[in-house]
């Protein structure tokens, strides 16, 4: 239990850094809601066991603060991608457990959902970061990379994520986590209707 605590310890203070410079620049430059984005969806992580992979399942939310969020198309945020959920007894891992995974990661992004402001149909993002993985009662925390692509959907805006979690600390898994995810926004009509973006008519 102490030897969790530590951990977890850890990563709040790693959050802290990570997040707090975001929240300074906001301040100064323009308000948290115009570097405030965020998506929600639903994720699977495969997780490793020897030779072979066991799947999690879990609803996936994603806080995205801009640091750099003066340019239409791009951006550099920190983000929070959580994944909460449980994994069901199967051959490979012959347990039901509880399963989260709560990364902190920087992430920089193009083009479509860079920012509140985007001209973009499509967009991608790369990230890197350190997370927590929580499986049961084992918590591990490991190095955490990411690469997103993003274009709309009907009228609204839609991110595939790949992440993989490479296990360092503690007994948990490796992992490869698959998510897809709605970004959110009452604003993606307003962009449209005020004709900001021209290569956008197709979607009126």
């Amino acid at each position: 239990m102490t030897k969790n605590l530590r951990i977890l310890n850890r990563l709040v203070i790693f959050l802290a850094i990570l997040m707090l410079p975001s929240i300074g620049f906001a301040q100064k430059k323009s308000t948290l809601k115009d570097r405030w984005r965020n998506s929600i969806g639903a994720s699977v992580h495969l997780l490793h066991v020897s030779e072979n992979v066991s799947p999690a399942f879990g609803i996936f939310y994603n806080p995205q603060i801009n640091i750099i969020n003066k340019y239409a198309d791009f951006s550099l945020a920190a983000t929070l991608p959580v994944t909460l959920g449980a994994h069901v007894k199967d051959s490979w891992i012959e347990e039901t457990f509880f399963y989260a995974h709560v990364p902190a990661v920087l992430e920089a992004s193009l083009g479509h959902y860079s920012t509140r402001d985007f001209r973009s149909n499509i967009g991608m993002a790369l990230g890197a970061g350190y997370g927590a993985q929580i499986a049961g009662s084992s918590v591990s925390t490991g190095f955490v990379a990411t690469v997103a692509a993003r274009t709309w959907i009907v009228r609204g805006s839609m991110t595939i994520r790949y992440m993989f979690h490479y296990n360092l600390q503690g007994t948990g898994y490796h992992s490869h986590n698959l998510t897809l995810a709605v970004n959110m926004g009452n604003y993606f009509k307003k962009l449209t209707n005020m004709n900001k973006m021209s290569k956008f008519q197709n979607f009126k």
